[in-house]
Order: structure tokens, then C-alpha cells, then sequence
């Protein structure tokens, strides 16, 4: 389409004249014309091929006649709402009498052309034609063009199916277009319940872009996480991530930590002006009160931070929750709450259905149903079932206990439809199979519940998926717009609301108990059979069984759907092939929530005893390696009381060790301590010798970090004699065992004796190498830097040196802590990770790098704060303050005012003297809190000494 230009809106009763006289005579005097029979796109609904005409073209010629007034100017009215810009729009309104008529008062205002007597026709045409010539002198240059952005660079087949339909969300999409164009919002997120509109909005706006080439975007991506419902769910981010990487041109998507993989994924939309859409955020948000909102899977927090950060586009968030981690961005993001549309445009909306009333009477039915844009919607449909659409059948419409945030009003209508219909209906019984699932439904599917024998109440009106029956169902639905039309993406789904889902799945669980348990068991045994391999290889081909999963637990087969699909065929016993080969631990852990009945305590009373205590430790590992760690003591503490009344010891031993590990790591030094005793205690009753001696390391571990230790360094070589007895093959402990007794000596200043080990152990053959390789190497660059910069008076004697830095030592230091930085990254464990960033923070400060030490300390901050790992943040505090202590030795006279350089949160800041001097007393305050609070009394020396330096 080109500008300027005229859209000519008409009733087909009138097609004749408008295209024999009207058209031909503009476009003959030089003015190109929009018209639906010849330019309208193929495939696009008329009211969406009719919005693009009127915000395209310059000028909207309106041809009034009885018959528009009766069947277009609703349509019209609706579009002027649904525009970003309706004052604009009525601007460029040009309206000419055909036939005489009143006018609707909304466009009464406006002076037309008259062209009911036939012999002025010309006249009149001649008086358009100089009109419309003249105002495209006056109007505004020419909107600015995009070049097409080719297929293969845009994906948003993903997006929900929703109506296009739009009113009273102006304000919204003019937001939407100033941040894209501004360059200076990264993210925008829209908050608000279910059925407010907020995927109607993203959808619309989309379609806006699409018709200007998408304003010169370079790639465009769109992922939906929306599950059923209001209910919080437990699901995955790594489908996400994965598809994302590989999408955006990353080699191996499924490698790395789930941290790593989200900072790759952000520096890769990055590369170009990217539209990145998030629908439905929220089942990847806590739903607990502490930590309301924030993104729970680690790859996916990482990738909206960094966004936050920097972003050449723009990314664009829905959700049901406040996004809290955008709450230190308010410069870049903008969380905007969606409310309930207005009055006004609720009745509008209902005017634009036909459901006629006077202006008080729709705004009052508006407002008795919330302003709540999906109901509103329903209710103009439920009317139009009965003759003249009255008013009257709203108020018999029933009320339902169900809060407001849990779509209360739209879920009134949709049991109206209910009733409408009836529970012998082919509608009724569709919409109650789709509530059988938590997304887009594939006829396949149905196909399975609907063959062989029907489901009692459920599939006995449904016999096929293709017959007129079938059709007439479907067009049925669609019509009432309690199915979403036709998917031009996935054609072989079915698609509704989650809340429509939800009702006739809560409704079917409660009416029709045994027909609920039927369908599933149909659909258990459906996914289960449905990959083409026995053990897929990819998160892809593992969908079916997740699924699998999922209905097989709904449908009460826990130990079945445990045991020959979860540990069969996903973790593959042992092997954890989710999380091991595929990293995929947000999935395996998605899986696993369908075999509790309370998240992450309580395993389905169905399960064994024994696969009760297995989804536990697997529970407690998977929210661990996820960082989710103040939620992974649960499943941990309930599988150690269950293998305790099994008499399991070795695995009690094997539990409390991970125990004591997760309690330092969040910085409960005191439980860490009781933890690890009771693990020594059960590897004592188990008589097994490895737990034996590694319990005995956890326990020392514990000890040290709370400042004991004589106590820690007596349990160590007590450990490492028992594994001298039981390898004499190997004289020291070594793998993390050998590194927590590496980090003791460290701190008891004994460098060469770390040395000598680490060096050992760094050749040896283990079943975790990078894991290993990494502590190793930090184990040995720290030695050799603390072996340099330490006085002699506080280096053991015969350990090392004697005459202040060596340089020698020194100068190997970078390449063995760069080496264990690099090893603990891609080893994926992101609770060590910071071990070596602050090693390297400690070195690059002693080079006098100080930017470089912000950066790594930055980094470890970031980490430690989204795991709550509070001994970290501890060291991040103290290593703070030896930063800004080394930054104020310089001479302040050579400094500007606000010369002293720090990095917080990603960003340089330049401070005053004063403001740094105050960074330390603040840093040094937090720092002597956390010790107090934690137990980490290992740290009570450098409190001291730093408050001597202040």
C-alpha cells in the first residue's frame, strides 16, 4: 500500500456505484484507492484487513447510507477503538452522503459530501477530488517504510491463539511503540490476571508491526510458557532455552549451566535489533510470599537480567506477577499493571456485538461483571444466543465463589455456556476433554479417548474427528468463541482460553471422577507409545513422555509412570540422561513435581516407600542444581527420614551429606555442622568404607568454615587414612574431598604442602574431570598467589617463601586460576563458580587491574544473590572493602571529584572519595551482619584487620 491514499469503507448494497463511479473516478484523477474486493490480503479476517486499510491510508472515505449505518458502522467504531492513535484517525476521516440516513452521533460532527441528488454527482466528485488533493498537501510527510523482513528470520508460531479484538488498550500500544522506537526501553512487562487481555494486546500490536515489516526488526521470536489456568504449575524454561539458542545461531544449545546458557542467549539477541516475546511468564514465577514473583529457573532469570541490562530491541513480558528482577532496571524496564478496561469501552465492545441497551444499562452489565475484558467478551457471545440479544438473561446468569484474580467473572459465563449446552452436548463434552490438558490439544489426541469404547459422560456424543458432526461442533464453538479458530501454524491442535479449560477440567474432576481417571489412562498409554524411539535423544522427543508422565499420575498410576517412564526411558536409571546429557534440569525437575501431592515434601501416598525416598533425593538434586536451594532442603530432610526407617544407612549417610553441603552453601553453618556429624554417624552404621571417609570431609568442611580448625584438620586426616587403608594407591584425598582439606591448609598458610597435592591430584583419572580439573587448578593458583603476596611472618614454616612476593609464583598464578574459572563454568555448577571468581578478584586487585577485580566480584555478587548464598556474599562484602581499600591509597590529588571507578549490578559507577569511604563502612557493616547471622566464623580475623585499616 502506498501514501498517500484513500480507504473506502462501503456496504456491499452499494458496491455498484462504489466501484463503477466512486473508485474509478479517484483513481482516474490521480488518487490511489484501498478497496476490499481487490486489495484486501487473502486469508486475514475482514476486521484485521480492514484496521490495516484505515491506519495505512491517509484518508478513510466513510459512504453513508442506511445500510452502512445498520451493518459497517459498528465495525467501524470498534477499529477506531482498537487504534493506537483514534484521535489521528478521526482526522483522516472523509465522509460522503450516498443516500440520506442520520448520521451516527459519534460522526455527525463532521461536514460530508452530498451525493443523494444524482444530477450533482459530479460536482460533488469534483469538490472530493480537490478536497482529498489538498489535504494530501497539509498532511504529515510520508510515514516512514521498512524493508520486508524475510520468513526465516521471524518465529511467533508460538503464540497463543487469541481474538484480535481490542478496546480501551490505546495507552498501551502507544507505550509499545515509543519503547520500540526509543531505543531506550530493554523490556516491557504487562502485569494482570487471567483474562484481562494482556496476550490480545501482544498479539495486536504484533500484527501492527507485521503490516510496517516489523519497524526494522532484524530477527523476531516469540515463546509462550502460558499453561492451565490460574494454578501455579511446575514448568520448564530449558525448552525454551534450548530452542532460543539454537534458533539464534548458538553451536551447542544444550551444553552448559543453566546460568551460562542464559548469558549466551542474551549476548546472541544482542547481535541484532531483536522483538523477543515472553507470554505467560508466570508458571516460572514463586508463587511464595518471600520471593513473590521472582523467575525461578536460573537460565531464564539470567537471560531477562542481562536483557534489563542491554538490549538493542526491545523485550516484551506477560504475566500474571510483578517481575521483581527488573526492579533495579527502572531506567531500561517499564512494568506496567493492565487493568480492567473501562466502562466505556466495555460497552463499546458489547455495541459492537449488537447487544444493544442504553448507554447506563451496558456500562452498568459492564461493570456487574468486573470490566473484565474476556468476560465481557463471552457475555456479548452468551447473549447473542437468544433472539434480540436482551439484556434481561445477563442478571440470571449465576455468581460463583471463586476469587476475582482467579477469573471469577469470566468462569460465571462459561458455566452459563455450560448450562446452555448441557453435559450430554458433543460442545460440552469437547471443552471438558481439552480441560483434560495444560495446553493446545492435538486431534490426535482425542483420537485417542474417543476410539474404541466411549468414555461414559465424556466421549459417548464425540465419535469421530472428521465427520459433519465433528465440523458442526467445532464451527459451533468457534461461533461462541469458546475455541480459539483455526491454528494457521499448528492445524491439527485445538486451542481455548485456560480458563475455559479449567473450568471444564475442575468441572469433569469433581462431576465425573471415573471418566476423568479413564481419559488419562487413555492418554498415559497414548504419549508413552507415541516417540519412535524407545529412549529419545532430545528434550524434542522427549515431550511425549513428559506428558506421558503427567497424565499416567492423573490418572493415579504413580508407580507405573515412575518407573517405566521417568526412570526408564527420561533419567534412564542412573545415567540422569535429562540432566546429564541434555542439561535439561528445569525439565527433569517439571517431571518430577507429578509425583507430589504438596510440593517438595510430600510424594504421592500411591508411591512405594523405596520410589517415595528416590523422587525425594531427585527432587532435592534438581532444585539444587537449579539454585533453588532454600526449597531443596525439603525433599532432602523427607528422604533422609524415609531411608532411616528403611535402615538405609549408606544412603542416610549419603543424604545428610548433601544436607550439610546445602546448609553451608546457604550459609547455616550450625545446621551445615549437625548435618555433617549425622552423616558420619550413618556411614559409621553402614560400614561403608567411601561414605566413611567422605562424611568425615563434609563434616571437617563445616567445621572450617566456622572457624574450628583443629577440629576440621583432624577430621581430614583421620579421612585420609581411612582411604589409605582402603586405596593405598592413593596417599592423599583427593576431588572435592582433597580440595576442602586443600582449602583448610590454605588457610593455615601451608602454600608448598597445597601445592604438592593439588599438583598430585590434578593427574589423576576421575569420574567428575572438569569438576576436579577446576577445584585443582583454583587450589594451585591460590597457593601460588597467596605463596607471593603473603608476609613470611604468616607463611608455615618450610612452605614457602621467605622474602616477600616472588614473581615467579606470581606470574603462573593467572593461568591456573583463569583455567579454574573456565573448568567450573562449563562443569555447570554454579554454587562453586564463585569460588574461583573471587580468586581471580583477589589477583586482578594485586595487579593493580582494578576494573577487571569489579567485574569478576560483580559477577560472584550476582550469583550468590540469586542463590541466597550467603558465605559468598560474605566474601563479596570483605573483598569489596580490599577493593576500595587499594582504590583510596591513590593519591587523591590526581583524582577528579568522582574519579574512584566501582561496578555494581553490571554498571560502572564513579564516586567521590566520600562515597567510597562510605561503600567501605556499608560493605564492612553487611560483612560483620552475615557473620553474625551465618556462623561463618572463619572470617573473624579479616573483620578485625579491616577494621583496624578503616
Amino acid at each position: 500500500m502506498t501514501n498517500p491514499s484513500v480507504f473506502i469503507s462501503y456496504s456491499h448494497k452499494d458496491e455498484k456505484w462504489v466501484k463503477d463511479y466512486l473508485l474509478t473516478n479517484l483513481e482516474k484523477n490521480g488518487i490511489p484507492c484501498h478497496i476490499d474486493y481487490r486489495d484486501f490480503e487473502i486469508g486475514t479476517a475482514s476486521l484485521i484487513n480492514m484496521e490495516q486499510a484505515v491506519e495505512q491510508c491517509t484518508k478513510t472515505v466513510l459512504v453513508f447510507t442506511p445500510d452502512w449505518v445498520n451493518s459497517e458502522f459498528a465495525n467501524f467504531e470498534g477499529l477506531m477503538l482498537q487504534t493506537d492513535d483514534p484521535a489521528g484517525l478521526k482526522k483522516r476521516i472523509f465522509p460522503i452522503m450516498l443516500h440520506k440516513c442520520t448520521p451516527p452521533k459519534r460522526l455527525g460532527i463532521f461536514t460530508y459530501a452530498d451525493f443523494t441528488d444524482k444530477a450533482e454527482w459530479d460536482t460533488q466528485l469534483e469538490r472530493v477530488i480537490k478536497q482529498i488533493k489538498k489535504d494530501y498537501e497539509q498532511t504529515e510527510p510520508e510515514k516512514k517504510t521498512y524493508p520486508p523482513l524475510e520468513d526465516h528470520y521471524i518465529d511467533i508460531k508460538r503464540l497463543p491463539q487469541t481474538g484480535f479484538e481490542l478496546f480501551g488498550r490505546q495507552k498501551e500500544l502507544t507505550l509499545l511503540n515509543e519503547a520500540w522506537e526509543s531505543g531506550a526501553t530493554n523490556i516491557v512487562s504487562f502485569v494482570a490476571y487471567g483474562g484481562v487481555g494482556k496476550s490480545t494486546l501482544v498479539n495486536k500490536w504484533v500484527e501492527k508491526m507485521r503490516w510496517d515489516n516489523y519497524r526494522g526488526a532484524e530477527k523476531v521470536y516469540a515463546w509462550s510458557f502460558y499453561s492451565q489456568g490460574t494454578k501455579e504449575q511446575v514448568i520448564s524454561a530449558d525448552m525454551f532455552i534450548n530452542n532460543a539458542l539454537e534458533w539464534f545461531g548458538d553451536a551447542e544449545p544444550v551444553q552448559g549451566s543453566p546460568w551460562d546458557k542464559g548469558k549466551r542467549l542474551a549476548k546472541l539477541i544482542n547481535i541484532h535489533k531483536t522483538l523477543l516475546i515472553l507470554d505467560g511468564l508466570e508458571p516460572l514465577q514463586a508463587a511464595e510470599k518471600v520471593e513473590k514473583g521472582k523467575i525461578k529457573d536460573p537460565a531464564l532469570a539470567t537471560l531477562v537480567t542481562e536483557l534489563a541490562k542491554n538490549n538493542k530491541g526491545l523485550c516484551l513480558i506477560t504475566t500474571r506477577e510483578h517481575v521483581p528482577e527488573l526492579d533495579r532496571y527502572t531506567k531500561t524496564t517499564k512494568q506496567e499493571n493492565l487493568e480492567h478496561i473501562s466502562d466505556e469501552a466495555g460497552r463499546k465492545l458489547l455495541e459492537t456485538r449488537r447487544i444493544f441497551g442504553s448507554e447506563k444499562e451496558l456500562e452498568r452489565i459492564v461493570q456487574q461483571f468486573g470490566n473484565h475484558a474476556l468476560a465481557i467478551n463471552l457475555l456479548a457471545e452468551y447473549l447473542r444466543i437468544f433472539k434480540n440479544h436482551p439484556l434481561e438473561k445477563a442478571k440470571s446468569i449465576p455468581n460463583l465463589k471463586i476469587p476475582d484474580e482467579q477469573g471469577k467473572h469470566a468462569r460465571r459465563i462459561i458455566e452459563a455456556f455450560a448450562n446452555h449446552f448441557g453435559s450430554a452436548s458433543a460442545e460440552y463434552q469437547l471443552l471438558s476433554i481439552l480441560g483434560l490438558f495444560d495446553r493446545p490439544v492435538p486431534i490426535d489426541a482425542v483420537n485417542a479417548i474417543i476410539r474404541d469404547n466411549p468414555v461414559a459422560g465424556l466421549s459417548d456424543k464425540i465419535t469421530d474427528t472428521s465427520g459433519s458432526g465433528w465440523l458442526s461442533t467445532l464451527e459451533n464453538l468457534r461461533k461462541h468463541k469458546l475455541l480459539f479458530k483455526e491454528s494457521e501454524h499448528n492445524p491439527d491442535t485445538l486451542d481455548c482460553h485456560p480458563l475455559i479449560r479449567e473450568h471444564f477440567g475442575d468441572k469433569l474432576e469433581k462431576g465425573n471422577p471415573a471418566a476423568w481417571k479413564d481419559a488419562h489412562t487413555r492418554l498415559y498409554e497414548y504419549y508413552k507409545n507415541l516417540p519412535e524411539k524407545e529412549l529419545p535423544d532430545t528434550l524434542e522427543e522427549m515431550e511425549p513422555l513428559f506428558a506421558a508422565v503427567m497424565h499416567g499420575c492423573l490418572a493415579g498410576e504413580y508407580n507405573e509412570a515412575e518407573y517405566d517412564v521417568y526412570w526408564k526411558r527420561i533419567a534412564r536409571g542412573n545415567e540422569a540422561f535429562t540432566v546429564h546429557k541434555l542439561g535439561a534440569f528445569g525439565a527433569d525437575l517439571s517431571c518430577l513435581s507429578n509425583f507430589f501431592e504438596r510440593l517438595w515434601d510430600k510424594p504421592a501416598t500411591k508411591l512405594t516407600d523405596h520410589r517415595k525416598a528416590v523422587v525425594l533425593s531427585w527432587a532435592g538434586f534438581a532444585l539444587r542444581a537449579v539454585g533453588r536451594l532454600s526449597e531443596a532442603a525439603q525433599p532432602m530432610k523427607a528422604a533422609i527420614e524415609n531411608v532411616i526407617q528403611l535402615k538405609d544407612w549408606e544412603n542416610a549417610s549419603s543424604g545428610a551429606s548433601t544436607i550439610s553441603e546445602l546448609y553451608l552453601t546457604l550459609g547455616d553453618v550450625a545446621s551445615a555442622q549437625k548435618y555433617g556429624a549425622q552423616s558420619v554417624t550413618f556411614a559409621d552404621r553402614s560400614g561403608d568404607g567411601f561414605w566413611e571417609m567422605g562424611s568425615r570431609t563434609t563434616h571437617a568442611d563445616a567445621l572450617h568454615q566456622a572457624g574450628k580448625n583443629k577440629d576440621a584438620e583432624k577430621l581430614f586426616i583421620e579421612a585420609e587414612n581411612m582411604q589409605k587403608k582402603s586405596q593405598p594407591e592413593y596417599p592423599w584425598l583427593y576431588s572435592l574431598q582433597g580440595f576442602r582439606f586443600c582449602d583448610l591448609l590454605l588457610s593455615m598458610g601451608k602454600y608448598q604442602e597445597v601445592l604438592e597435592r593439588a599438583n598430585y591430584a590434578i593427574k589423576l583419572k576421575t569420574t567428575i574431570p572438569l569438576l576436579d580439573f577446576g577445584l585443582n587448578s583454583l587450589s594451585i593458583g591460590k597457593a601460588l598467589m597467596l605463596q607471593a603476596v603473603t608476609p613470611p611472618s604468616r607463611i608455615e614454616s618450610g612452605t614457602g617463601s621467605r622474602g616477600g612476593i616472588k614473581e615467579g609464583c606470581f606470574a603462573e598464578a593467572p593461568d591456573y586460576l583463569n583455567q579454574a574459572v573456565d573448568s567450573l563454568r562449563k562443569a555447570g555448577d554454579q554454587s562453586r563458580l564463585p569460588w574461583g571468581l573471587l580468586a581471580r578478584t583477589t589477583l586482578s586487585r594485586h595487579q593493580k587491574d582494578l576494573l577487571k577485580s569489579w567485574v569478576d566480584l560483580d559477577e560472584a555478587r550476582e550469583i550468590a544473590a540469586y542463590g541466597q548464598m550467603r558465605l559468598h556474599l560474605t566474601d563479596y562484602h570483605l573483598e569489596a572493602c580490599r577493593n576500595i581499600r587499594i582504590q583510596l591509597t591513590i593519591d587523591s590529588e590526581q583524582l577528579a571529584n568522582k574519579d574512584y571507578q566501582i561496578i555494581e549490578n553490571g554498571e560502572t559507577f564513579s564516586l567521590s572519595k566520600e562515597e567510597m569511604e562510605t561503600k567501605f563502612r556499608k560493605n564492612l557493616e553487611k560483612a560483620e551482619k552475615l557473620i553474625e547471622e551465618t556462623g561463618y566464623h572463619r572470617r573473624d580475623g579479616e573483620i578485625k584487620e579491616l577494621r583496624m585499616s578503616n
